[in-house]
């Protein structure tokens, strides 16, 4: 054996020796700093990847724990996000962050008593954190309807953050529901006078000010004359504009049994039905009011969409969109609706049709483009869905989902650079789930 190889054997030796002991002398600090910046990144998977390191050199270290919860939160895996969340507050059991993003993944998994214990243990650790109350009211605004205990929640975040507009905001909308509603308009004002940047909390004061004077007015009119369905019709479509949902429906039910022809009626008792998530209600609804009106084709293309969506009955909602086209051919929302309900059922080619009519009809229309280039990705035409995605960013060249979409047709072409190119802008124009394709299509 000569020398050098001798030589050469000895330099890769050291060479390893050294490697190895570089890497195995990090420390579970190191890991964990290391994790953070990842996730930083976003890069959770390596984030996982350093903190699962960290907690193998340090079983104890509650913060490893902690963020490896946040990241497997960030990832969907919530069921493991709970298990580290829990260990990180048997070894940490006074740091309110811990119980306070333990209740956020709760509220993910639909444990809403479970996340309210979560959330009072976090206030109980910390009681100066508005950012707690805040988002313990808005579970018991918009999930468990208890309205008086938000109210009091957005109290406390007001108290200790004076100019939040939020929690003025919500707080009217809670108001509202308990039918404060010249507090409410204060609230409104206050929000939009610490925000005056948001047109929604201008138009709700607006909206607020002439829902209170028209109720009043019906009010007085439906005393003058209870048998005065129309009178009902419009007081619960006052109520509808504020979110007083069963309110409404009381309202629209009470115009039914007046006038049981009251095809509007139907409709609008529908419409708040679905809102409420009462779907086989609301199709029962819609069925009646075609039944007691000719040829509305509103009331098809919502029926349609119902069905549509809930249960996912795609060949009865192209039935009743075709009714709605029939009757008016030149609405693009109805050819639109088409042409996704047929997408759904596979009918790629005669959803492509749909989606050319649409173009016909309003050669401006971006959404159109992007519809019809998905569709021609489902029978392989790339070609010509980058046409299609590329007129759509000729349309408005800051469309970040165009460009995600044309970097995958590309990318099924075959064509890496300009894909992994057109992958990249989505993402700088703001369409951040793009990364997640960027780490398996690009960087490799």
């Amino acid at each position: 054996m000569s020398k050098l190889y001798l030589n050469k054997l000895y330099i890769l030796a050291l060479f390893l020796f050294i490697f190895t002991n570089v890497s195995y002398s990090q420390t579970a600090e190191e890991y964990f700093y290391r994790g953070i910046d990842n996730a930083g990144w976003s890069n959770y998977i390596g984030a996982l990847r350093d903190f699962n390191r960290a907690l193998e050199l340090d079983s104890s270290f509650a913060d490893a724990y902690y963020l490896r919860g946040d990241a497997k939160s960030k990832m969907g895996d919530f069921n493991g996000a709970i298990r580290d969340f829990n260990k990180a507050a048997e070894l940490k059991a006074f740091d309110a962050d811990i119980f306070f993003d333990r209740a956020l993944v709760y509220v993910n998994l639909r444990n809403y008593n479970f996340a309210i214990l979560d959330f009072n243990k976090s206030v109980e650790l910390n009681p100066a954190s508005d950012r707690t109350y805040y988002c313990r009211g808005v579970l018991k605004q918009y999930i468990l309807e208890d309205f008086v205990g938000a109210i009091e929640d957005y109290d406390q975040v007001i108290t200790l953050s004076p100019k939040d507009a939020d929690a003025h905001y919500n707080r009217a909308l809670t108001k509202i529901k308990t039918g404060n509603y010249n507090d409410a308009l204060e609230d409104f004002h206050k929000a939009y006078l610490f925000n005056p940047y948001n047109n929604e909390y201008f138009f709700s004061e607006k909206n607020l000010k002439i829902f209170i004077d028209s109720v009043q007015a019906l009010n007085k009119e439906i005393e003058a004359n209870p048998r005065s369905s129309s009178a009902f019709t419009q007081r619960g479509k006052q109520k509808i504009k504020v979110e007083l949902l069963d309110a409404a429906v009381e309202d629209f039910s009470k115009a039914i049994e007046i006038n049981p022809n009251d095809a509007q009626a139907f409709a609008l008792r529908g419409n708040v039905k679905i809102m409420k998530g009462a779907f086989a209600e609301a199709t029962d609804d819609y069925n009646m009011a075609i039944s007691k009106t000719i040829n509305d084709p509103e009331l098809f293309f919502r029926r349609g969409a119902l069905k549509h969506h809930f249960p996912n009955d795609y060949a009865g909602a192209i039935l009743d969109y075709n009714k709605a086209i029939e009757i008016d051919g030149k609405n693009i929302a109805y050819i639109l609706a088409r042409g996704d309900a047929k997408v759904a059922n596979k009918n790629f080619t005669e959803a492509i049709d749909d989606f050319s009519k649409a173009i016909e009809l309003d050669s401006m229309n971006l959404k159109s483009y992007i519809k019809r280039g998905d569709a021609k990705t489902r029978v392989y035409n790339f070609e010509s869905a980058v046409e299609d995605y590329s007129k759509a960013i000729a349309l408005n060249p800051k469309e970040a989902v165009a460009y995600y979409k044309r970097g995958l047709a590309k990318h099924r072409m075959d064509k890496i650079i300009e894909a992994c190119e057109d992958l990249s802008l989505s993402g700088e124009l703001g369409y951040t789930e793009v990364y997640k394709v960027i780490n398996s299509y690009c960087n490799r």
